[in-house]
Order: C-alpha cells, then structure tokens, then sequence
C-alpha cells in the first residue's frame, strides 16, 4: 500500500509508552475520552477495497477486521477465522469465528465473508485489492463456519493476502442497501471493528465513536470517540502534538523527526521498514521508453547530496534493487550478496552525458515530475534532482499534487486519450504488502499491473521479467523461486525504470498519556485502535 498505501513494514513492535503525568489538553471531557489522531488527507474511501493509502487504512482499521492479521514478528495469526490451512498448493481452508457481531448488533454470517471476499472480485467494484485474487478461481462456503478459496495454479503469497485489507469484511446486508454510497461520507461502512463510522467532513477530519457492540471482549481501550483531522502542514502537525491536540501520528514527514525528539510529551519511535522512495518514470511515454534517458538521468542525480542536504538519518540510501534488506526473509545471504555484487546508485556526470547522448534527446528535454503537497521531504528532493538535470539540459517542472491526486495517478486511475498513465514522472513511495521479495517485484514490475487500479507506476512492460514474475509466484521450492527472481531483478536493474532513491524509515509519535497495548506497530494492516488505553 502500499500501497498504497499505503505501506506494510517489518518485524518490530510498539509493546506500550510509560504513562505519565496528566497534561491539560482536553483528552477526558464531561467523561468522553477522544483520540486525536493525525493524518495527511481525506480518505480515498471508507472500505477496504480501496483502504491501500495511510489515511484509508488507518480509519478502516478500526471500523472493519481482517480474518487473518500478524503477531508482533509479523507471522500469521488467525482473526476473525479460527483457523486456517493449506490442504493442498491450490486450496486453502479457513475456519471462521461463529461468535463475532457487527457494530449494529447483528452477528457476522457466512453470507457476509463470502460477499466480502467475493466483492474484491467484481471487475464493476474496481476494488484496489483486485490483483491480490488474479489467481482465484472460487470462493465457497464449504461448512456452517468453513470457507475455501481455490486457485488456479500454486502462488507461495497467497497465505498473507488475507492479512490485508482483502480479507476484511463488510456486512453484506449493508453493502447492498447503499451500493452506490458504501463509503462514502454520506453512509460510511458498517464492519465488526471496535469502532463505528459517525461523520466524514471532506478536508478536515472523520469521526468515529466506539462499538458498543464489540465482539471482541478482551479488547482494553476506554476510547470513546476517534477524531483523525487532517494535516499537510510539517509546523502544524508539530505544534499540534507538542501542544497535545494531537496524540499519535505515524504518517508525518522525516524532516520533523529531529524537532519531535525535542517534545518531552511525545514518545517517539522508528523502525527499519519495507517502505521505498522513488522516481517512477513512465516507461510508455517517450522520452522515457528508452533506457538511455533513464541512465541518464539515475547517473546524473547526487544521491549524497540529497541523504547530507534532505534526507539525512530518516532514511537509508537506495541502490539499484527495487526492496529493502527487511524483504530478505528467505536466502537472507543471496539477496545481500546480490546487493553486494551489483551496488548502488553511482554520480557520475561523465557517464549521465554519455547515456543521453546516446539517446534521441540528446540536448535534453523537458518534462513535468508530480510531488504529492503533504510530502514536504519528496518535494525538497524533486528541488535537488531538478537542479542536478540542468547540467544535461533536462528541465524538470515540479508539480505539488494532493495526496488523493498522488495515490489517483499512481494507481492508474488517470489515463490520457490513448489509455496510458496521464504523467511524465511521479515521485512518489510504496510499501510492501508483506515480507517477501515478491511483495515488491509483483505490483511494481508485472505487466498486469500498469492499468486501472494496478500499482506498476513506471508502466514497465518486459514479457521475460513477466514471465519470470508469475512462475515465481507459482513456485513452491524456495530456493527455485529465488534462483527465478534474482534473474528478474538482473533484467529490472538493468533496465531502471525506477530511480529508488530511499529505503524508508518508520516513524511514530504518541502523546504519553496513552498506552498503545500490543499494537503491531509496524504492519499498518494491523494499526487498530482496540487496546490502546487513556492514562490521563
């Protein structure tokens, strides 16, 4: 989630902050204790098919629940399913919950999972998690309380999928009595979370009031009412959580990171995460479809310069593989070899010169890069990119986008007249879905993903890597699936069609008059608001 969401991080978590002493910032009034929560625009939608952005999840999270979800080494664990298992490399069994209820009051059916799942499915939804099931071929109730989900070839990434927004689920009744609203400001989503949708003002903020009819007894929280209001601004959302008028954050730019550390109210906390930085250049328009301008450009860029002047220790440098060490969870040593062998980003002006002259623009161009406006840090490294591209005669006009226009374009949903993605260059970031190579490598290179609601935002189109990409998946042998992604990744480095400029650290900040419970900080699947507790 990203997308994107998005974005899902890696083995880490946030047991509890030490309460402290209660400060005067209006938490428990007249009884009614209120979370304030930070985040940088309007949802896409209330409803996980469209919940793959930081502000879409981090509401849906509290209103609908998953059937499966992570512990806190980011492993599987049942949810709202009992159990679950793979009883052959193409069918896999889960045993739901029988005792779960929605936020009405009326108790969650098969009917309802089986809609839910199906949902994502309906080619007329356009659900963002689409992609997620290009394998599936059913969906049934197998038992009273028994799901099964067949495939149509094995695919060793299926196991997380239901971990993630897809395997949310939505009570059917609702859906289909508002089923041009499901989402929308005006109705909202009905779910079995510890929390219900009350109102949606668009620009400013949603509320949420707790689920008096929460299954989930052992759920601690004494929240009474979440308010998420939205803040682009870096000093605003600073002074906002020194002044306490807002309690927890994790989506605020790195560059405040240092001015946080200096809040004696604020707990802060980072982690190493599966997220990346990069440039997206589009691959179907010219001149970006020539692999000379894009070395050009990647030669051309002083990466040191950007990690001294902007990024600085927010963040760790990004070389030629599209994925973190923190997807290094299987043959940890071949991927660090790999990275070691092949190296990183390399200034080097000389070279920049020769790639574009070698291209069909050699005395440059002109192009328009997009910045999302609530990323202040993209913004200051698009401002030293532009400046580095002068010297090859490359003009880059740096547009600020909303947030909401960012994920619309990088999810492919603005196409121009010949139905390709309606940008130059998008700067822009990704987090993986799940810790394994393939998290990475499937949404941002496989051809299937470059239209309508696919995240392969430099609209890359080789049919080898292609091929690569899809036996991988279907591939059971581990070892073997590696051996068919390292020769995927040799063909994507070699061509660049992202400039990976950042491997992203996750940041937090919790005001410490709250307790946050055994929330798994790092998945932002699993950012629910159930356990986190009040100690003012």
């Amino acid at each position: 989630m990203k997308k994107i969401l998005c974005v899902c991080l890696i083995i880490a978590m946030l047991a509890s902050f030490a309460a402290c002493s209660s400060t005067d910032n209006g938490k428990a009034s007249d009884e009614k204790v209120v979370l304030n929560v930070h985040m940088n625009g309007d949802p896409v939608a209330i409803d996980p098919a469209f919940a793959y952005d930081n502000a879409s999840s981090l509401v849906v999270n509290q209103i609908t629940e998953s059937l499966l979800t992570h512990n806190p080494d980011n492993t599987l664990k049942p949810n709202l399913c009992k159990s679950f298992e793979a009883t052959d490399p193409c069918t896999y069994v889960y045993q739901i919950r029988d005792d779960v209820t929605f936020s009405d009051g009326t108790p969650m059916t098969m009917d309802d999972v089986i809609y839910s799942i199906q949902r994502h499915l309906d080619a007329d939804l356009g659900s963002y998690m689409n992609w997620f099931f290009a394998n599936v071929t059913s969906v049934e109730a197998t038992g009273e309380w028994e799901m099964t989900i067949k495939l149509a070839e094995p695919q060793a990434t299926w196991q997380y999928v239901l971990a993630t927004s897809a395997g949310m689920i939505v009570q059917k009744k609702f859906c289909e009595e508002h089923a041009g609203d499901v989402g929308t400001a005006s109705v909202g989503i009905i779910g079995t979370g510890p929390f219900v949708f009350e109102k949606w003002e668009n620009g400013s903020k949603v509320i949420l009031k707790k689920n008096e009819n929460y299954w989930d007894k052992t759920a601690k929280t004494n929240v009474d009412e979440i308010i998420f209001s939205i803040i682009s601004d870096d000093t605003t959302i600073a002074t906002a959580l020194k002044s306490g008028q807002v309690d927890f954050s994790w989506d605020f730019s790195s560059k405040l990171v240092e001015t946080i550390q200096g809040f004696e109210n604020v707990e802060l906390k980072s982690w190493s995460g599966m997220g990346i930085e990069y440039l997206a250049f589009n691959n179907m328009r010219k001149p970006f479809d020539e692999v000379n301008v894009r070395k050009a450009i990647a030669y051309a860029i002083d990466l040191d310069s950007i990690f001294d002047n902007v990024i600085k220790d927010s963040g760790i440098k990004g070389d030629l593989l599209p994925m973190t060490d923190s997807l290094f969870t299987i043959e940890a040593d071949r991927w660090k070899q790999y990275v070691a062998e092949h190296g990183g980003h390399v200034y080097d002006l000389d070279k920049a010169k020769e790639y574009l002259a070698a291209s069909s623009v050699p005395n440059g161009f002109d192009f328009t890069m997009y910045v999302s406006q609530a990323r202040s840090q993209a913004y200051d490294v698009a401002l030293v990119i532009q400046q580095n591209l002068k010297a090859l005669n490359i003009n880059a006009e740096i547009v600020t986008l909303t947030q909401d226009e960012v994920y619309a374009y990088q999810f492919g949903n603005i196409l121009d007249a010949d139905g390709i993605r309606d940008y130059d260059c998008l700067v822009t970031t990704w987090g993986a879905d799940y810790p394994d190579p393939s998290a990475n490598l499937d949404p941002l290179f496989n051809i299937a993903n470059i239209g309508a609601g696919g995240y392969n935002c430099a609209a890359y189109s080789n049919e080898e890597v292609d091929s690569l990409l899809n036996k991988a998946v279907t591939t059971t042998d581990e070892s073997e699936r590696m051996d068919l992604l390292f020769r995927a990744c040799d063909i994507i480095v070699a061509d660049e069609p992202y400039y990976v400029y950042n491997y992203t650290k996750g940041f937090a900040a919790f005001n410490k008059n709250w307790t946050l419970g055994d929330m798994n900080i790092t998945c932002a699947w699993d950012w629910n608001f159930k356990d986190v507790v009040y100690n003012g």
